[in-house]
């Protein structure tokens, strides 16, 4: 629990490093990590003395007594460059012996180093840290993640945090038990492992574990107790190949409880791992959470040849994905972010590795997330994958999450709007005689159609509201129409008299023309870009017309019965559905002409009946049109209006 203050004092905290001359965000925090350690420890010794004057035990002291000037409660006292001093060159170094000694936290601390570069910025920082209510065990995991959240708004160096709530619907997704391993191939700063640790503290707390603290609930995990041994020492394991993580990940698991974690200095990818490793490195975990990096290529040489033998790629997405599978013991289960590109990348890497999920392994569920989850740092479509080692796949449920709880815009602000319980409660009774699939929202697909769509994974490729017509076949665009590029840059429109097809909206102009008669054109690129795929508008054209090399214009082949004009309303009517999700790319989002082409629609089998669904759909779009156009002059109107009523004040 942190309250309103303690997050100003965060706040506070942080700003003091940021004009004091470090603004790293992970040298922010690491050197935070340090301070708060050293009053931690004090606070230690202080309960230790206080015990062994009531009973009369000893125990291992760590500093020479009450006024040892390597405590906090004495150098906090000091003032100005004697503080620095003896922080600098006494308590900093005596740290570093202690925790070496006596913690995992200690395996990373050797190499720290004190960077704090001035006595006002220390005396401000330790000002700080003291307010904060460190002695409180329900306040200070809280006061940590949410000085490690600062990272979500800084950014760091390519690497960045995963969103605590999407946390932490993963770790329900899963339930760990307290008897598991549970592994981070990709720790970072431990959030995987912190979110586990907090849905177990959560689960095993009884009624009477409960304690309410200034009006919240506060788990104390009693029931945990049976398994203290293994959940100190071998519940949690993280590997990563940053130390400055590590030593975040360690601290960051200590200030919730657990003193001794699993925290490993590794390259996961690497052939090195399984020598430091050999039973972690195959058939060891019950359970994997993981966000691994997305983008980046190895060198084969590397990379564990155990991972190369059944995937041929430098990917580090898809290594990470072979990589889990080979951790897991049989029966074991994970939730792994990807991005896009794994669920429908056309590389014989990616298809091995689809292959090889639903083949060979029972993959339970793709739920896609929002573009924006990731913001600040990249605005990418990803998903998340829940599968387990072994066993077969006989259907995968889909889930289309389209609110998160936060806004599409660069401070994540609240929404109001989630789809994360609803998620959580379909999860729960999917198997169950009450489930109903949701067109569009989610549902079940089976092994049979995954194959067939080359085990794409996209959840807007099968959750569609789509339904066939009666009186209709579905027919592939490649065997109904000519469908090749314009030739014209998109920038060269030059005002001439020919309509000119652009990936706009509004169609331009040009002095040439290279198509004739009925056409459609769709463009190639999104019309938003960065990582996200979209499609504003698509063309009907009946004319001489210019088409841009970035639109895929669309002809009818001699001797197909179909309109153009029906074609082109179905397409427009469900271009979100089934041409936006055939886009690719992680930054230039675009559309092939083979997966256009690829593409089925219904076609009426009679002439008439295409007339009469033409009629129809003309008089709908009409309408729209018609009140589209109302809206502006009413939007356009009411602001005349507000600007008369502005100069009569």
């Amino acid at each position: 629990m942190i309250t309103t203050q303690n997050r100003s004092q965060v706040d506070q905290l942080w700003t003091h490093f940021w004009t004091g001359g470090i603004t790293n965000p992970l040298t922010v925090i690491e050197q935070t990590s340090y301070l708060m350690f050293l009053r931690m420890l004090d606070m230690t010794e202080s309960r230790n003395e206080k015990l062994a004057a009531r009973t009369g035990k000893s125990f291992r002291k760590v500093y020479d007594g009450p006024h040892d000037v390597r405590r906090w409660s004495s150098f906090k006292q000091l003032k100005g460059e004697e503080m620095f001093a003896a922080v600098r060159d006494r308590a900093f170094p005596h740290l570093k012996e202690v925790v070496g000694e006596t913690s995992t936290f200690g395996r990373y601390f050797k190499d720290a180093q004190f960077l704090v570069p001035s006595a006002t910025l220390l005396i401000k920082a330790v000002e700080s840290i003291e307010a904060l209510p460190l002695e409180r065990s329900d306040a200070k995991g809280d006061l940590y993640e949410y000085l490690l959240g600062k990272l979500s708004t800084a950014g760091i160096n390519g690497q960045f945090r995963t969103p605590r709530h999407i946390i932490a619907m993963m770790v329900e997704l899963l339930q760990p038990k307290p008897t598991e391993f549970i592994g981070d191939p990709s720790c970072g700063t431990g959030g995987f492992l912190v979110a586990a640790m907090e849905w177990l503290r959560r689960t095993y707390t009884s009624e009477g574990g409960k304690v309410v603290i200034e009006g919240e609930t506060v788990y104390t995990g009693d029931l945990l107790e049976p398994y203290r041994d293994h959940v100190q020492t071998d519940l949690l394991w993280g590997f990563d190949f940053d130390a400055t993580m590590l030593r975040i990940a360690a601290m960051n698991l200590m200030l919730h409880g657990v003193d001794n974690p699993q925290i490993h200095y590794q390259d996961s990818l690497s052939h090195k791992f399984s020598d430091n490793f050999p039973k972690q490195r195959r058939d060891f975990f019950d359970v994997i959470l993981a966000n691994p990096p997305f983008k980046g290529n190895l060198d084969p040489s590397e990379v564990h040849p155990h991972l190369l033998r059944d995937l041929k790629t430098r990917k580090t997405e898809l290594l990470f994905l072979a990589l889990i599978l080979s951790m897991l013991k049989n029966g074991g289960r994970s939730a792994t972010i990807v991005p896009a590109g794994v669920l429908e990348g056309e590389t014989g890497a990616h298809l091995a590795l689809r292959r090889m999920l639903i083949d060979d392994n029972q993959l339970d569920a793709v739920i896609s997330l929002p573009h924006w989850v990731f913001k600040p740092y990249a605005s990418v479509a990803t998903a998340i994958l829940v599968f387990s080692k072994s066993g077969r796949t006989d259907r995968v449920w889909f889930y289309r999450v389209e609110n998160d709880g936060f806004n599409d815009d660069a401070t994540k602000s609240v929404s109001g709007r989630s789809d994360i319980p609803d998620l959580l409660a379909r999860w729960k009774e999917r198997d169950g005689p009450s489930y109903l699939a949701e067109p569009g929202k989610h549902g079940f697909v089976g092994s049979a159609e995954l194959r067939d769509n080359d085990y794409t994974l996209t959840a807007a490729r099968y959750l569609t509201q789509r339904s066939v017509p009666s009186g209709c076949r579905m027919r592939f665009l490649g065997d109904l129409f000519t469908i090749q590029k314009g030739s014209i840059g998109a920038a060269q429109s030059d005002g001439g008299e020919f309509p000119f097809v652009t990936s706009s909206e509004d169609l331009r102009r040009h002095s040439t023309w290279e198509f004739e008669g009925e056409a459609i054109g769709i463009p190639l690129v999104s019309s938003t870009g960065h990582g996200h795929a979209s499609m504003k508008k698509i063309h009907y054209m009946n004319c001489r017309f210019a088409a841009a090399s970035i639109v895929a214009v669309l002809t009818k082949k001699p001797g197909v019965e179909l309109s153009v004009r029906f074609a082109y309303f179905y397409l427009l009517a469900h271009k979100d559905d089934i041409l936006v999700p055939l886009m690719r790319g992680a930054a230039n989002v675009s559309l092939s002409l083979d997966r256009i082409a690829r593409v089925e629609i219904p076609v009426p089998e009679s002439k008439e009946r295409q007339a009469e669904l033409i009629r129809e759909l003309t008089q709908r779009f009409n309408d729209v049109d018609s009140l589209t156009s109302a809206l502006v002059r009413a939007r356009e109107s009411a602001t005349r209006e507000l600007d008369r009523f502005r100069t009569v004040l």
